[in-house]
């Protein structure tokens, strides 16, 4: 965590770290979150699955559009297949854990596509190796202490769980993130099952359709080559879309913006988390797009 003086200015932060080594195939990334601010109303991309602990803070999450929750103090988000609003009361502090979906699979052990847009109390889950980790959290003085707890937690829970699905995320791994508009007769060949097969195995552990999260994956590359480029948004998306009207909905979908807001004018944890294309270390490919 960064030491702030009482009467400093207002300041948001946002810091990526890496999980132990042996948990980098279940856990995209760790990270912390702050502002010290009364309110703190923003808008989140589509993203993997997630567990956040509010360290400080309480409020609401807005999903799939219109859904308005009560954000629990110990969360377990599923993927999200729309951009997702957030209204807390500050200040706030927020532990995160990204979930690959191999770590889906293997760690929460349900069907993803049944909590895709949702958010409920991680408490009672995971053998009830987390239900103790928000105190324990709270109590940390640096954020390299709360990554030694959770690597210890994920360890004990991954050391109960079956094994994850690596080959299939590979595949689709490197489907989603391998070509700027994924085609699905391409991921059925790759995985050599049939058409129905892929769809059951990519909503229980993606959360969603193949044709559905080749859309998101696109639009959500589509914005990191946006957000970190000089281009025009119109010259930065090239061909991968159908039209621009395609292009611009799919891109409020999933983002939360239009393509102008986005480039223009982006909120501030919009703009913190195209950091993490920035992030040094072996950060798979799909956890940089999401």
């Amino acid at each position: 965590m960064v030491a702030r003086s009482p009467d400093a200015a207002p300041s948001i932060g946002l810091g990526y770290l890496e999980p132990a080594s042996d948990l980098r195939a279940l856990i995209s990334s760790y990270y912390y979150f702050w502002a010290d601010t009364p309110e703190v109303r923003d808008v989140m991309r589509a993203d993997l699955g997630q567990l956040r602990f509010m360290l400080s803070g309480h409020g609401h999450y807005e999903l799939a559009g219109s859904l308005r929750v009560k954000t629990p103090d110990a969360c377990l988000l599923g993927p999200s297949m729309t951009a997702t609003r957030i209204d807390v009361a500050g200040p706030v502090a927020v532990f995160g854990v990204g979930l690959h979906p191999a770590g889906w699979a293997a760690l929460v052990q349900e069907d993803a596509s049944r909590h895709a847009d949702t958010a409920c109390c991680a408490i009672g889950r995971f053998d009830g190796l987390l239900d103790d980790m928000l105190e324990r959290l709270r109590a940390c003085p640096t954020a390299e202490a709360m990554v030694a707890i959770a690597d210890a937690r994920f360890q004990a829970i991954a050391s109960r769980s079956p094994p994850p699905p690596l080959a299939m995320t590979a595949i689709t791994d490197d489907w989603l993130t391998g070509d700027t508009n994924p085609n699905v007769d391409a991921l059925v060949a790759a995985l050599g099952v049939s058409p129905r097969q892929v769809e059951r195995l990519t909503r229980r552990i993606y959360g969603a359709p193949p044709k559905l999260l080749a859309r998101k994956y696109r639009t959500l590359r589509a914005a990191s080559l946006i957000g970190t480029s000089a281009l025009h948004w119109s010259d930065a998306v090239g061909d991968a879309f159908f039209d621009q009207s395609h292009f611009i909905r799919d891109f409020k979908r999933f983002i939360g913006l239009t393509p102008t807001q986005f480039q223009n004018d982006p909120p501030p944890i919009t703009r913190l988390t195209l950091q993490r294309r920035m992030i040094l270390g072996d950060i798979a490919p799909l956890a940089r797009v999401s």
